[in-house]
């Protein structure tokens, strides 16, 4: 059974190097959503140290409803993902 926290559409950042998830965010919290090519900051280790990655690809998936296995949207009650493929920033 699916709780509250997974039935929330999120924003992900995928480090395409290490081949792995770097953060999880709720989509409601997210103003922008960065385009390929651009930068994005997080606070990796704490408030103080900030880790800059470059966006190389960006999908959107727009979800499906948890009760009913069917595609839906986040307006409808499905949950959405959208995913940050992302590399260090040199």
């Amino acid at each position: 059974m699916a709780t509250e926290a997974d039935s929330e559409s999120y924003l992900e950042l995928f480090d395409v190097a290490k081949k792995a998830r770097v953060a999880k965010i709720p989509l409601a919290e997210i103003r922008f959503i960065p385009r390929t090519g651009e930068r994005i900051f997080f606070p990796a280790s704490g408030p103080e140290k900030w880790t800059a990655y470059t966006v190389v690809a960006v999908e959107y998936f727009i979800g499906y409803d948890l009760t009913t296995g069917q595609p839906a949207l986040p307006a409808e009650g499905g949950t959405g993902r959208v995913t940050l493929y992302v590399e260090k920033a040199k």
